[in-house]
This record gives structure tokens, sequence and C-alpha cells, in this order.
């Protein structure tokens, strides 16, 4: 989606002549800029600033004179316009160290008011009358310059506020002394968010200047200051997406009233007060909540009709179970996949399969091309239509091999039906007390259904294959509605009244790096079980794709011991 948004901005130009809107949405970019850098400072770090243009203007003048009166070409002029503005932020994030509140609010708007009169002072700046600017960008190269700055930032940006510094700043924001039990460095991180923010001002006032092509101190005024402010409250605060959706409204609401006798003042104050009270997150975020929920709905029906099965189906009580399978001996080895599932979370085991026992792959109804659930979804009924599986293929206990959430259907079923299986080797197994999702998570599941944006960002970093990632999320867009969130509250359910009532051979092989289950809680699990455990280094929750061999290895050393054992 966003590739399509820049390729359309790209080509606007060709079909726009219009110099007036291309300036326009020049300042429309240079304002998603500073207000990114407001918002790195406020929105993530929570340091309040109420003096944030000072950084444009210093990035302004700095890049003016430079290329006027030293002429260097604007790649020099600008980042040295930037790299000025780091340094006075650089400066300015130390007295910040102590302050917070209203009292660094205060600091701000004073370090903004004292800069906006010095350049009025100044003569070489042209005082308060301003400077013109004598290198100007011409309407289509300020409309390209800024555009493409915008986007290197954008996605230099997304990186960076997405991984370790975004969260060592939001843990900054809303708390200073827990981020610091954890290790956060809170001064070094509090003088980067001011660095950062200034530079993206100063990159802006450049910017701002070359476009414009005449300065004065009073663009960069206090008013200035709070315009951007209101920009980020707008969008929303500590969202990439919302500084570029308050800048969109920031600049565009003067033109749509400017033949109109309403003051925008007015506009833009009952605008604040609307946002405040009826979208407290910012309007990006529930412009981008009703994009998840319905703009989405065509491409997963689409991934659904587009969808194929690979193997076979059988029939059964709870309707047809779409299954593949390899030829060989017994005990037949049955793959059980978990939560958000299908059975191509164990295709690298069939692919890599060498083990002489026949081996059959499922999907639990609901899941993949099953049938949908006939019943509540629960464990217990997950565990019947597995049961129903195996009698409808004839079955007769075959070795489980079951990856999370199947690891408790797995345990539900033998412990109804303790002759249904031989062994159990379990995959990274669901928590034996069971698997908390929080509540607040629930809404979030229920938007899964609706968007392959999310199912992506769920699947794609776990899986290293894109091929098998991209199959994978299909399975998962084809997944039963109600199994979203369903399927989180059965895993809610404590199993530990049952492990005491199962006898049979158990192993669990997992990762050490498991981002979803602790260590505590496997080793709760293995104890309650008496099971065996194998721990792979340096994995996740996904051994059976990530470590294939190795997971293969020991199934076959397992299975081939329970055998010796029987027959001894």
């Amino acid at each position: 989606m966003i590739g399509i948004l820049i390729a359309a901005f790209l080509a606007l130009p060709i079909f726009l002549k219009n110099g007036f809107i291309l300036t326009v949405l020049s300042l429309l970019f240079i304002n998603s800029i500073a207000s990114l850098g407001l918002n790195i400072v406020t929105g993530w770090a929570g340091q309040i600033s109420i003096g944030h243009a000072a950084f444009m203007s210093i990035g302004a003048y700095t890049s003016a004179l430079l290329s006027s009166a030293a002429n260097l070409p604007l790649y020099i002029s600008i980042p040295i316009a930037a790299a000025t503005s780091g340094i006075v932020g650089f400066l300015i994030g130390f007295p910040s160290l102590r302050l917070s509140g209203f009292y660094l609010a205060i600091m701000t708007m004073g370090f903004g008011v004292a800069i906006e009169q010095l350049f009025g002072w100044m003569e070489i700046t042209g005082g308060h009358i301003g400077l013109k600017v004598t290198k100007g960008l011409g309407d289509l190269g300020a409309y390209y310059l800024t555009f493409i700055t915008l986007v290197v930032i954008y996605v230099s940006f997304s990186f960076i506020l997405n991984g370790r510094t975004g969260r060592a700043f939001k843990a900054l924001r809303e708390n200073e002394v827990v981020a610091s039990s954890f290790g956060i460095n809170v001064t070094s991180y509090k003088i980067l968010s001011f660095v950062l923010s200034a530079v993206l001002g100063g990159v802006a006032g450049a910017l701002y200047a070359h476009t414009v092509g005449y300065i004065a101190p009073s663009d960069f005024g206090l008013g200035k200051s709070l315009e951007l402010l209101a920009m980020i409250v707008i969008g929303g605060l500590g969202s990439i997406g919302g500084c570029i959706a308050g800048a969109a409204i920031y600049t565009a609401l003067p033109f749509f009233f400017s033949r109109s006798a309403i003051s925008l003042s007015i506009v833009f104050g009952f605008l604040l007060l609307a946002t405040v009270l009826l979208f407290p997150r910012g309007i990006f975020y529930y412009l981008n909540l009703l994009y998840l929920k319905y703009f989405e709905l065509p491409i997963i029906w689409i991934m659904r009709k587009a969808s194929k099965a690979e193997g076979r189906f059988v029939k059964t009580p709870d309707g047809m179970i779409h299954f593949v399978e390899k030829p060989g001996k017994e005990p037949t080895v049955v793959l059980l996949h978990g939560n958000w599932g299908s059975w191509k979370w164990f295709k690298p085991l069939l692919q890599n399969w060498n083990l002489d026992n026949r081996v059959v792959a499922l999907d639990l109804p609901g899941f993949g091309h099953s049938s949908k659930p006939t019943r509540e979804v629960t464990l217990d009924n997950y565990a019947e239509y597995l049961m129903n599986f195996l009698k409808a293929l004839g079955i007769i206990k075959p070795v489980i091999v079951a990856h999370s959430m199947g690891s408790s259907i797995a345990l539900k079923m033998v412990h109804k039906h303790p002759e249904s299986a031989s062994a159990l080797i379990f995959l990274s197994p669901s928590p034996i007390d069971g698997y908390k999702t929080p509540e607040e998570i629930f809404p979030l599941l229920s938007l899964y259904p609706s968007s392959v944006t999310l199912i992506k960002k769920l699947v794609y970093p776990v899986i290293p294959d894109r091929k098998l990632a991209k199959e994978i999320v299909k399975d998962v867009a084809n997944m039963d509605r109600r199994g979203f969130t369903e399927n989180a509250r059965a895993l809610l359910e404590n199993l530990e009244n049952i492990a005491p009532d199962i006898s049979l051979p158990i192993l669990i092989i997992r990762c050490n790096n498991d981002p979803l289950i602790t260590t505590s809680e496997y080793e709760k699990t293995a104890r309650a079980l008496r099971a065996e455990e194998i721990i792979f280094e340096g994995c996740g929750h996904n051994p059976q794709i990530v470590r294939v061999e190795e997971t293969l290895k020991q199934i076959r050393i397992f299975i081939e011991r329970k055998v010796m054992e029987v027959k001894a």
C-alpha cells in the first residue's frame, strides 16, 4: 500500500501542472518532517516542547546563508543546517535532564522566543524584515526534493522508532524510574530525543527556506511551534503516520477556508477540541483502524478464493478434514498444528521427512482447508475433532507430534481416550497452566480476520522462507473468524489437573529464545508431564521450521527408543 502511494505521488506532477498545488504539497511534506521531529521528543520520549519551530529557523537561516553567502550547493548546505540544529538540540537537551512537565515546556518556549528575537536582531539575517533566499528550488524541484526527503526520513525512522530506540523512548515516556531499572540510560535517550528532533526540525526549516524563497523570524515564532504541537495532537502522538495526517489537515484547511469569513483560529480550536474529546489517540489511529477493519476485506476474499488444497479430504462427523500424508510403516506419526496454523507449519518437516514411519498432517476444523467448526471453540471439542479424524483414517495409536496449541489438544484427547496414542512429542508446547492472553489484546485479535497486513506482521517475522510465509498467510486468512479470538480464550484453560493421569512417554522440543513462552513456563510444563526436554539454541517458537534436521533427528531417536522399550 505504501509503495503504491509513493509511486502515485512521484507520478503526480506528470498529470498535475498547477504550481500552486505543488507548492502546497511541498509545504505539507515539510510540515510532516517538522512534526515528526516534535513527535519524537514529545510523543515518543514524553518530553514537552513548545519551541520546536526554533530548530526550523536555525536550519532555514543556516542553509539560506550558506547557499547565498558561501555559494554552497543545497546538497551540502542542507546537511550542514541539519547538523547545526542537531548540535543546538544536543545543548538544549542537557537542561531537560533536570526539568519535566510544565517547567520543561516553559524552558523550551523561552528558547523558541529567544531564537526568534536573536535572528530578528542580527543584521546578517535581515533582521525582522527577513531574508531573501537566492537559491530557490522552483515548484517542481521543491516538490520532488521535499517528497523524497520525507520518504527517506519516514522509512529510516520507522526502523528506528519501531526498534530498540523507540522502545527505550516509550519506556522513558511512561516512567523514567522503571525505565532506568530496566537498564535504559535515561540521560542518553533524553538527549538523543532532542538531537533527533532538532535534526528533523533543521531539515524541515532548510527545505522551507528553499521552497518559499523568503524567510523571516516571525515564520518560526511561537505560533509555528504551537501549530506543530497541534499537528501531532490531531494526527496522533507517538505515530509516524499521525505526523503526516496532522500535517495534511493543518496545511490543507487554510486553503479550504480561504474564501470563508470563518476565522481559522476558530476552526483549529474546534478541531483540537473534537480530537481530544472524540479521537483521543489521534485521527490517524482511527483511520488506520477503519482501514484494517474494512479496506482489506476484498484482498482477504481473493486470497481465500485463490487458495488451493494440496492434499486430500476425509469425511468425519464434524465435516471434511483436509490432510496430507507420506506412506511408511507403523506407528503413524500425526502432525498437529497450533493456533493460527495449518499443516503447512510442518511443510519443511514433510519436505525433509527421512523417517520410515508413515506421516499424516491435518488441518483441524476451522483451519486451512478443513470445514468450519460445528461446535463451540474449546480444547475438548478440538480433541474430539482429532479423535474422529484418526478413526476416519483408521489410524491406531499414532505418535502425535503437536506444535504450540496442538499440545493442549493432544493432552485433552489422550486424557479422554488413553489408548488413542502411543507417544507424544510436543514442539514449543503451550503452558500446562494455560496461555494467558491479556484482555486488552482481544480487540486487536478481532481485526485479524479482515486484515492481511496484520496477518503478514504476525507470520513474516517468524518464517524465514518468504515463499512458505506467503502460503501460511493464505491459510491464516482461511481461518474461521471465531478462531482468531476464541482460540486464545480456549488456551486459558489450566490442564494441570489432568497431567497426573497421562502416563504416555512425552518429549518436549523447544528453543531457548521463545518470545511467547518463558523458560519457567516450559520447565513447569515438563515437570507436570514428567517429560523429557530437548532445547535448541538460538531459535524461537518454531523449531520445526528453523531447526528442521535437528527436530527430525530427535523425533526419530525418540520413536526408535520407545519402540525398543515396548519390544523389550
